[in-house]
């Protein structure tokens, strides 16, 4: 009997030690849950060991990887994309190839929870650039000072580790922004192709306003920059295509193209002022189209207008509705849906619906915009029912998605990639559309 007691006791001593070693285990991983980097945001626990490390994502995870990129692919928004903007390019500065590497590393990987096919890398936000350009300085989103001397080529390492990733990378450019502050025009080079342009008595090409200072978009000069800069990046590099965002004709653009406009009546012209400046954002478009599928067929011209279709057309000089509805223009159109449901303007539902209505093109993707960087956010212009939609509703991102899904858009897009993982509010939103 005495034997039979010890017995027991060890017995119940080692279920203790097993009990004890699964309670660790437990909260080791829950504390993998609340890992920060060091810069204080949330990581995927998931992506702990692929992001921090400076080999290839493992083979396990690409398998996972590729299940969610097959099961994406039987769904109706079969495209997933993601924005990376010119803030996110290298926020801290990284002038060494190996810890730049690591951070677009740390940047991309999470976007695999999504199952994302593309990515949208804004290449030349400011007619800057973040690769060795032979037209356009040197990008500050990548170095200290406009103009500096790239320590290597940024965007070579992102199309690297965007391959390994299995994403089509696209090649974001605003085409008329120059600086946001006019006051600065100063800092440009003056050898520099705008710099150039600057220097011209009376700057015809270059158009400054209120709200910065921008290529002119009637300028017949100003529009070749931009074609020649498009041609530069197929020509350096192996990408999916181009991208052009919703910086058109400046709000405040005024009075500042009548030069243009005078000399186009006085040879015959006959459209009003702002069916013309439509007609110059045009012919941008259709030279960028042209370009681009002369190089190849299956590259893709995608452009993001801002959500309000109206103001697109009568401020920013963006016919929309024609790009959707006529060939030569676009092959993706992807409209800024940042809208919550209780909007009080632009309802998301209704916004939604009614570029669905104006785009049922056989040839133009619709592909929906929406804003993850407003979760957890006050939203100050949806009005008062509106206001903290973005703060109460956690499955406000998902009801979108299936928004879109139903209403049977060709795609996503998700603005932008620093929020799909670095950002908490976001990723348990996010959590909710996967």
């Amino acid at each position: 009997m005495i034997h039979f007691f010890r017995r027991l006791c060890q017995e119940v001593k080692k279920l203790k030690q097993i009990f004890l070693l699964l309670v660790c285990l437990l909260l080791l991983g829950g504390c993998a849950l609340k890992e920060e980097d060091d810069r204080g945001y949330l990581v995927f626990p998931t992506l702990q060991t692929a992001a921090s490390s400076d080999c290839a994502p493992e083979t396990e995870t690409a398998a996972q990887t590729e299940g969610l990129k097959k099961n994406a692919e039987k769904d109706t928004l079969s495209l997933r994309a993601c924005w990376l903007p010119y803030p996110e390019l290298n926020p801290q500065k990284l002038l060494d190839i190996r810890l730049y590497r690591r951070y677009i590393r740390s940047l991309l990987q999470p976007l695999r929870r999504l199952a994302a096919t593309d990515l949208f890398v804004q290449v030349r936000p400011f007619a800057d650039a973040i690769y060795p350009s032979g037209l356009f300085e040197s990008s500050a989103s990548v170095v200290a000072t406009r103009g500096d001397t790239l320590p290597f080529d940024f965007f070579a390492v992102i199309l690297e580790e965007a391959a390994l990733l299995d994403l089509r990378v696209h090649a974001w450019i605003n085409p008329y922004r120059i600086l946001s502050d006019a006051a600065k025009k100063e800092t440009i080079d003056s050898d520099s192709a705008v710099g150039r342009l600057l220097r011209e008595t009376g700057a015809p090409d270059v158009l400054e306003t209120g709200s910065g200072l921008y290529l002119q978009p009637a300028s017949d000069r100003a529009q070749k920059l931009i074609l020649d800069g498009v041609r530069e990046l197929l020509r350096g590099y192996e990408i999916a295509g181009v991208h052009l965002d919703d910086y058109f004709y400046p709000p405040d653009a005024a009075r500042g193209d009548d030069v243009f406009f005078s000399a186009y009546r006085e040879n015959g012209g006959k459209l009003e002022k702002p069916a013309w400046r439509r007609e110059q954002v045009n012919a941008l478009l259709r030279g960028v189209y042209r370009l681009v599928h002369a190089k190849e067929a299956s590259l893709v011209v995608s452009v993001s207008p801002a959500g309000d279709l109206d103001k697109d057309y009568r401020v920013h000089a963006a016919d929309a509705e024609k790009w959707a509805k006529e060939p030569g223009y676009c092959d993706w159109l992807i409209p800024q849906l940042y809208f919550g449901f209780d909007n009080v303007t632009l309802p998301f539902a209704k916004t939604a619906a009614r570029w669905r209505e104006v785009c049922r093109s056989e040839t133009v993707k619709l592909i929906g915009g929406i804003a993850v960087y407003k979760a957890g956010k006050e939203d100050v212009h949806a009005g008062a029912r509106g206001r903290d939609e973005w703060i109460r509703d956690d499955s406000l991102l998902a009801k979108q998605v299936r928004r879109l899904r139903k209403l049977n858009y060709d795609g996503v897009s998700f603005y932008a990639a620093e929020f799909v993982n670095f950002h908490e509010k976001a990723c348990q939103m996010l959590e909710r559309v996967l």
